[in-house]
């Protein structure tokens, strides 16, 4: 088991299952993310790359082995933030409940669910255009307390989806920054296990936060080091 120093504000190349079975336990105060989406080029799948409707696998990793580890990294009094969203054509409209369900049946506690409203949905035909995701703010105990004193804020945020060269699909800036605000406090220490570009790093090192990103794709583990070198300066 290696010290939680081997790990902090550093982008980890690697299957996030197999590297996480190397962060002390209770190490981290938030866990900060968003897994990935089943996609039609099987990109990210193991096993048939058939999504969890059929109980096969969600997107990179059966998501209770992730719930588990990451059950166990997190301290007592953290929080899990996970932004899930839905497709309509590729995972189905069930899909975030599906992912909480598999989380509860690892003693997490469902603390609250936030609404993001995006102001710039892509438009689609013969379908409503799906226009919101969720946050959802899973806990250890469920007398969890905000490490921000709230005053009558509403759970709605809305804010654009972000879109970047990248090409990948980054949640906005604002997302992080306000889960930040209210689930953390200077020099807490932060984890996406699927960072993708990096964007919950990024707006941690900003907020004088320490932050854990793991990527199993190279190609996005070089954006994220680069984001955070230049904006950063890490």
């Amino acid at each position: 088991m290696k010290y939680p120093d081997d790990f902090i504000n550093k982008v980890i190349c690697g299957d996030c299952l197999e590297v996480m079975k190397e962060i002390p336990d209770k190490s981290v105060d938030l866990v900060l993310t968003s897994p990935p989406y089943y996609t039609t080029q099987h990109k990210y799948q193991r096993g048939s790359g058939f999504h969890y409707s059929t109980d096969i696998g969600e997107p990179l990793y059966l998501i209770e082995d992730s719930a588990k580890e990451l059950y166990r990294i997190l301290r007592d009094d953290g929080a899990l933030a996970l932004n899930l969203g839905f497709s309509y054509g590729e995972t189905g409209i069930l899909r975030p409940y599906r992912i909480i369900e598999r989380f509860l049946r690892r003693h997490w506690f469902p603390f609250d669910c936030i609404i993001w409203h995006k102001n710039n949905p892509v438009p689609i035909r013969e379908r409503l255009t799906n226009a919101y995701e969720f946050i959802f703010v899973l806990t250890k105990k469920p007398d969890f307390k905000y490490k921000k004193k709230i005053n009558y804020e509403h759970n709605v945020w809305q804010f654009p989806v972000e879109s970047k060269d990248w090409g990948t699909a980054a949640f906005p800036e604002e997302l992080p920054q306000k889960c930040l605000e209210i689930l953390t406090k200077e020099n807490d220490i932060i984890l996406d296990p699927f960072a993708g570009s990096g964007t919950a790093g990024l707006m941690a090192a900003k907020n004088k936060r320490k932050y854990i990103l793991i990527e199993i794709n190279p190609e996005y583990c070089k954006i994220a080091e680069e984001r955070l070198r230049q904006e950063v300066l890490f």
